[in-house]
């Protein structure tokens, strides 16, 4: 298992190198319930919280994808940085020319391994045109899916199929 504090460092080092000035009242934590994005950095007041997904700090995963990941979001930290525009958007660039990183708003494939991917638990299948809607737990549409409708065909999922998919 990796050490997210001391890839943090390694990060924060490389981003003092590049003179790019991000917050230094960055709290550090590893989330263990993300299935569906590899970090977030939130704000609350002037401190800033960013959390990595468990499955980045595993030795099967790729290296690169957890640095990545937090230069991603320590740059969120950085002055009028909060969204993937503008001066973000730059500095990512930055980053990217100067590491060799890749630095994007979002991540898209299957860039973990499959032994690291929580499945989803619960499927609602349309039987008008077939849409899924997969949930990780059980909510309210899994409970009573003829209170809702589908959002391709507006077909109602009353006589929908549910199952707990493997």
């Amino acid at each position: 298992m990796r050490d997210l504090f001391l890839y943090a460092e390694k990060c924060k080092k490389e981003l003092d190198r590049l003179k790019i000035r991000y917050a230094q009242n960055i709290v550090f934590a590893v989330n263990t319930r993300a299935k569906t994005r590899l970090g977030v950095c939130k704000k609350s007041g002037d401190k800033y919280k960013i959390e990595i997904a468990y499955a980045l700090l595993d030795e099967k995963t790729d290296e690169q994808l957890l640095y990545d990941t937090l230069f991603h979001e320590i740059l969120h930290t950085c002055r009028g940085c909060m969204k993937h525009t503008g001066r973000w958007k730059e500095l990512a660039e930055k980053v990217n020319t100067a590491c060799g990183c890749n630095i994007t708003r979002t991540t898209e494939g299957d860039i973990l391994p499959d032994s690291l991917v929580q499945k989803p638990k619960y499927r609602v299948v349309c039987p008008t045109c077939g849409e899924v809607f997969e949930r990780y737990k059980r909510s309210p549409l899994i409970d009573d899916p003829g209170r809702y409708r589908c959002g391709k065909c507006k077909g109602s999922l009353k006589s929908a199929r549910i199952f707990k998919a493997v």
